[in-house]
C-alpha cells in the first residue's frame, strides 16, 4: 500500500528504454521543461566511449529521469516497511512525508544538471576543488524562485542539501544516502543504462531485489540511517561487481582513457576557465564539438593538435598496462619503461595516464582502523551486522582500483593513414623492458 500520495506524480509519463514508463507531475513538467535541464539532452553520458562502444550515445538527460523512478521506487519501499520511523524523524525538521518525496524526486532529477561537456573529463577547467557537483548547486540555487514557487518555500534548500558534498542534518540522511550512498540510485541507473546502451552485461544486477530489502535504523548522528535485510546481500554483491566491471572494462577503457587525456590537454592550450560556475549552463557537448573542429584544421590554433586527435580519432595506442590494482612498484616500473621508450625512439610521442583509478566500495570492514561506510544487514536473527561480516565477497574486495598505461604514436612524416601507429618493434621492446626490469629488481 503506498504510504504517500502517488498520484501527483502520475500526471504525465514518458517511456523509458531502462524503467519503462516514467511518470512525473506537472511541477517536474516544469523542471524539466527548463533550458538548463534540456541542455543534459546534448551531454553524452559516458562521454567519448562511443569511439569504441558506438551506442554509448545516451545522454545525462535520460539518466537524471532514471534516477528519479529509482529514488522513488527505493523511498517508498522505505515507507511501506519503517513509515513511522520516517515520519517522525522528518517532523523534527519540519517536513512533511509528501515533501520529503517531492525534495527526494527533485534532487534525483537535477543532480547532474551541472555536468560539463564530456562529463568528467573536463572538471580541470573548473576552479581549484571545484567538482560537478558545485555546479549544480549553483545552478539550482540559481533557479530558487522558481522552484520554490513551483513547490513550497524551502524546496530548494533541501535539494541543495541533498546534492552537496557536506553533511545533511541526521534526519535527512536516508535521503542523501539514497542519492549517494554506497547503493544509491545514481549508481545503480548508470550502471544498467551504461551496460544496455555499450551492449555489455557488465553492469547488470537485480536492483529490483535490492530496493525491496531495503530498510531504515538509526543512525549513530541520531537520525536515520539505511540497510538491507538478509535477501539482499547476493543483490549488493552484485552491485558491488558490476561496478568494478564495469570500472575496469567500460568506464576506463584504454581508449575512453586516452580521448579524456587530449580534451583535458585541449582545454588547458584553449585556457578554458568558468569563474562563473553558472556559465556551464550555456554550453554543451555540441558547442565544443564545433569548435574543436574547427580548431582541428587550424595548424596555428592552440590546441590543435589535440583537437585533431578527437576529431581526426588519430589517437595514440596502449603499449604496456599494469592490473587494475596497480601499487608504488608498479608506478616506478612504468616511470622506467616511459623514460626509457622516450630516449630510444625519439621520432615518438609517448603518454602516461597515472590517473585511471576510482572507487569500487567504502564499506568498513570489522576491527577496521580507517574511515568508510558502516553499512548494515539485517539477519534472519533480528541482529544488525557490517555487510563486511555477512559477505566474504564484499570483505574481501579491494575497495579501489588502479591502472597505469603507457600510451605510443608514431609521429614520423611516414605514417599513413590507416597504418598501426605503434611499429611491432616498439611493443616488443617495451615487453623486452619491462621484463628486463622485474627480473632486476629494478622497481
Amino acid at each position: 500500500m503506498a504510504s504517500f500520495d502517488e498520484s501527483v506524480y502520475r500526471e504525465n509519463r514518458v517511456r523509458d528504454c531502462v524503467h519503462g514508463f516514467i511518470h512525473f507531475s506537472n511541477a517536474e513538467k516544469k523542471i524539466i521543461g527548463l533550458k538548463e535541464f534540456q541542455r543534459l539532452r546534448n551531454i553524452k553520458q559516458l562521454a567519448f566511449t562511443y569511439y569504441v562502444y558506438p551506442g554509448a550515445m545516451h545522454s545525462r538527460f535520460e539518466h537524471s529521469l532514471g534516477v528519479m523512478e529509482l529514488a522513488t521506487q527505493a523511498v517508498g519501499h522505505l515507507l511501506n516497511r519503517n513509515y513511522r520511523v520516517v515520519e517522525t524523524g522528518l517532523k523534527r525538521v519540519g517536513l512533511s512525508v509528501q515533501r520529503m518525496v517531492d525534495c527526494l524526486r527533485l534532487a534525483a532529477l537535477l543532480h547532474d544538471v551541472g555536468h560539463l561537456p564530456f562529463s568528467h573529463g573536463a572538471e580541470g577547467v573548473l576552479p581549484k576543488g571545484k567538482k560537478h557537483e558545485d555546479v549544480s548547486i549553483a545552478i539550482i540555487s540559481s533557479l530558487k524562485s522558481k522552484i520554490d514557487q513551483w513547490y513550497f518555500e524551502g524546496a530548494t534548500d533541501v535539494v541543495v542539501q541533498l546534492i552537496q558534498k557536506e553533511p545533511v542534518v541526521p534526519e535527512l540522511s536516508f535521503m542523501k544516502n539514497i542519492l549517494s550512498g554506497q547503493i544509491d540510485v545514481d549508481r545503480m541507473d548508470y550502471l544498467l543504462r551504461d551496460s544496455l546502451h555499450c551492449g555489455v552485461k557488465y553492469g547488470t544486477f537485480d536492483h529490483e531485489r535490492l530496493l525491496e530489502t531495503l530498510l531504515v535504523i538509526d543512525s549513530d548522528t541520531g537520525g536515520i540511517g539505511l540497510a538491507i535485510d538478509s535477501g539482499g546481500v547476493q543483490a549488493l554483491e552484485a552491485l558491488i561487481l558490476a561496478r568494478y566491471y564495469m570500472y575496469t572494462q567500460v568506464l576506463f577503457h584504454r581508449t575512453r582513457r586516452i580521448y579524456d587525456i587530449y580534451l583535458h590537454k585541449y582545454l588547458e592550450e584553449r585556457n578554458v576557465k568558468f569563474p562563473n560556475l553558472t556559465d556551464i549552463a550555456k554550453i554543451d557537448d555540441l558547442d565544443w564539438t564545433i569548435e574543436m573542429r574547427r580548431v582541428a584544421e587550424q595548424v596555428d590554433e592552440p590546441g590543435n593538435q589535440w583537437a585533431r586527435c578527437i576529431v581526426k580519432r588519430e589517437h595514440h595506442s596502449s603499449v604496456y598496462e599494469t592490473n587494475a590494482f596497480a601499487g608504488t612498484p608498479d608506478r616506478m616500473l612504468c616511470d622506467k619503461i616511459y623514460n626509457s621508450l622516450k630516449a630510444e625512439f625519439r621520432d615518438h610521442d609517448f603518454i602516461i595516464d597515472s590517473n585511471a583509478k576510482g572507487t569500487i566500495h567504502k564499506f568498513v570492514r570489522p576491527d577496521e582502523e580507517e574511515m568508510g561506510d558502516f553499512f548494515y544487514v539485517k539477519t534472519k536473527q533480528g541482529q544488525y551486522k557490517l555487510i563486511t561480516e555477512v559477505s566474504k565477497i564484499i570483505r574481501d574486495m579491494p575497495k579501489g582500483f588502479h591502472v597505469i598505461r603507457i600510451y605510443a604514436k608514431n609521429n614520423s612524416p611516414r605514417q599513413q593513414d590507416g597504418d598501426d601507429p605503434v611499429p611491432q618493434r616498439v611493443r616488443d621492446e617495451v615487453k623486452k623492458r619491462a621484463v628486463e626490469l622485474e627480473g632486476r629488481g629494478l622497481v
